[in-house]
């Protein structure tokens, strides 16, 4: 668990930074930078199972894997989330009203919608990254044979 959440924190921390550095940029209302967020994703469950791997060598597999990798992932996208509810309808809910007009389906969006939305994207690309991630971890750990 230490290792998830040590992981985790760095990926909040990355989602947090990309996205400052998006609104001081004025770079912040287009959507498709979020794509951003995938690589910040991979390199939290990569480094995280990296360092997994080596601590439980006689325990990791492809289950006890993918857990890590999905705990990394609720522990960086779930605050993350909750920082977006709080900025958009007390830090700047202009930006939630221009989301509500402009965003594809934006005029559904609520602060609850929003949050479950990240935590749904969270999930979805977690569940594909710790796969893919679990699965290359494990291939490099099977010794060759020449």
């Amino acid at each position: 668990m230490k290792i998830a959440l040590k992981y985790g924190s760095l990926m909040f921390l990355g989602y947090l930074l990309l996205f400052l550095v998006m609104k001081f940029l004025h770079l912040y209302h287009i959507i498709e930078l979020r794509a951003l967020n995938f690589l910040i994703h991979s390199a939290g469950v990569y480094f995280a199972l990296r360092e997994y791997q080596k601590a439980k060598k006689d325990n990791y597999g492809y289950i006890t894997a993918f857990v890590e990798g999905m705990r990394v992932t609720l522990i960086g996208a779930i605050p993350f989330a909750i920082f977006m509810v709080v900025y958009l309808t007390v830090g700047e809910p202009e930006f939630l009203t221009y989301l509500q007009e402009y965003a594809l389906n934006g005029a559904y969006l609520t602060p609850g919608l929003i949050f479950l939305g990240l935590c749904m994207e969270a999930v979805g690309s977690g569940v594909i990254i710790s796969y893919l991630i679990m699965r290359y971890t494990i291939m490099r750990a099977v010794p060759r044979v020449s």
